[in-house]
């Protein structure tokens, strides 16, 4: 999922969608493999679903695959207090070791 988000930022960036600096925040976040914010995330599917609309062009969507929606359901609990980053990592660690 990182991967593909990162390909999205960078072809928001590149066609100067959204706030570039918020944009290579979220970037450097995901390079230091730190969960993205809901917020954040939200912020860049409203950024590809406008450009799909006004340009007519098929950016890229962040569509999540299943072991995705459960890092995604983690971010969630984190943000929301429900489990500590050490539980986020050690679960998020668990999700991904097949990779």
């Amino acid at each position: 999922m990182s991967e593909d988000i990162l390909k999205t930022i960078k072809n928001l960036l590149t066609s100067g969608k959204g706030d570039s600096k918020r944009l290579r925040e979220i970037i450097e976040v995901i390079k230091k493999g730190e969960p993205v914010v809901m917020s954040d995330y939200r912020y860049i599917q409203s950024l590809t679903e406008s450009s799909k609309g006004v340009e007519g062009e098929q950016t890229p969507s962040v569509k999540p695959s299943k072991k995705d929606e459960s890092l995604e359901l983690l971010r969630v609990r984190l943000a929301e207090g429900q489990i500590t980053v050490e539980q986020f990592r050690e679960l998020k660690e668990a999700l991904t070791e097949d990779e």
